[in-house]
């Protein structure tokens, strides 16, 4: 088996959504009504493999554009980490935070949160640095720079221009130029070819080439011999039969090259990972800010799971009986199989959900807390259903070593039997 690198861990979904993200309350304007909203943004660093917190990068004036922006945000991030990880091979990438819309407190001077313009300034260069850092990794891997990965990390602003930038007004109407007028005096006849009229002509041409400087010998039947009759065509016809193939496309049909384990992987995790993106893209319209944090904590383990299925599926090999189902589930019920063989006949309806809130699992409790221990018991105390449910959250919550990938190798196996 392949050796693969060492993945550090995603940065844990559930801490990351414990951090505020929001501003805090202030008292003396509590009744006011809101003029300006945002959220905040942890951005993820690829060249120190850190984040940085922004908080005063975006503004709004309805919570339903801070709320269109962000998921609109969110999904050009997810695409971003998908394209890292699958072009890059980069596993260490990690998705930048996003906290919910709230209102804006960095405009409030007795706010702890307040922003000096010199301070708005500097963090709005410190994310422009940012979106340069991880454009240079996405053109180094040969990504064009009007691809819509690279495009997507610098959207097009808003007519509300952040720090009184430059007014977007609207373009002039084009101006439609008068058609140039010709005298027909001046026009003139054009010919590419003299067509002349001549007379057909017909000429008798022997069936071989006679010269006339030697003599012809023309064989003359006798008078008695007859004459020769035409064979009846549709006496005995032919059978009409396909040609057998030549024996360059049947060896060429054989010698076809079996998909590497990094197409098979890829066949099924990008499927995977657009439909997250819509899931998240779904949850936008949702206005139950707490329904929307456990579908975005679900979503991130739900990426954090793809990236560890991947690997498994290029660890494994192009043969393995994981690469061979993965490649070969196309249509949707296919899918939905192979999930509920790898994670569990109750997971499906959670893998592709109808609603956005049916993303989130429910609580296990006794195969959540250790995973681990539930896939390595071997007394019976578990049921098949749970081991699989503890693969799942184990591939969700954790990033497993090569050793363990190796033993969770040997699981996949047994479950797909």
């Amino acid at each position: 088996m392949r050796s693969t690198p060492l993945l550090v861990l995603l940065a844990a979904v559930s801490s990351a959504l414990a951090q505020p993200l929001t501003c805090p309350q202030v008292t003396n304007i509590s009744g006011r009504p809101c003029e300006v909203y945002h959220f905040h943004v942890q951005m993820y660093r690829p060249d120190t493999r850190g984040f940085a917190d922004l908080i005063g990068i975006n503004r709004f004036a309805s919570q339903a554009a801070c709320d269109r922006a962000r998921e609109a945000q969110m999904a050009r991030n997810l695409a971003v980490v998908e394209t890292m990880k699958r072009v890059a091979n980069d596993q260490q990438y990690q998705p930048d935070h996003f906290g919910p819309c709230h209102c804006d407190m960095t405009v409030e001077k007795t706010s702890p949160n307040f922003l000096t313009d010199l301070q708005r300034v500097a963090q709005v260069r410190l994310a422009e640095e940012v979106r340069g850092r991880v454009r240079e990794r996405l053109l180094d891997r040969d990504l064009t720079s009007d691809s819509d990965v690279v495009r997507g990390l610098n959207p097009a602003p808003g007519f509300n221009a952040l720090l009184g930038g430059p007014r977007l007004l609207p373009l002039p109407p084009a101006q439609v130029a008068a058609a140039a007028a010709y005298s027909p005096d001046d026009l003139k006849a054009t010919k590419s070819v003299e067509n002349l009229s001549t007379a057909p002509s017909s000429i008798d041409l022997p069936l071989v080439d006679v010269s006339s400087s030697e003599p012809v010998a023309v064989a003359v039947a006798p008078p008695s011999a007859p004459a020769p009759v035409a064979a009846d065509v549709t006496a005995a016809p032919v059978p009409a039969s396909a040609p057998a193939p030549a024996p360059a496309e049947v060896k060429a049909e054989q010698s076809a090259p079996m998909p590497t384990a990094e197409e098979s992987a890829d066949a099924f995790i990008s499927v995977e990972t657009q439909r997250i993106q819509n899931v998240l893209t779904a949850s936008g319209t949702m206005t139950d800010e707490a329904v929307k944090s456990k579908i975005l904590q679900s979503c991130m383990q739900r990426i954090q799971l793809l990236s560890n299925l991947r690997t498994l599926i290029q660890g494994s090999g192009a043969r393995s009986r994981l690469a061979t189902e993965a490649r070969s589930a196309h249509a949707e019920t296919e899918r939905l199989a192979l999930v509920a063989r790898l994670f569990g006949r109750d997971m499906p309806p959670h893998w592709a959900p109808k609603d956005a809130a049916d993303v989130i699992l429910p609580p296990m409790p006794d195969v959540d807390s250790d995973p681990e221990k539930v896939l390595r018991d071997s007394g019976n105390r578990f049921s098949g259903q749970q081991k699989r449910r503890a693969l799942y959250m184990l591939l969700a919550q954790t990033q497993p070593t090569e050793d363990q990938q190796l033993w969770l190798s040997t699981v996949v196996d047994t479950f797909l039997q």
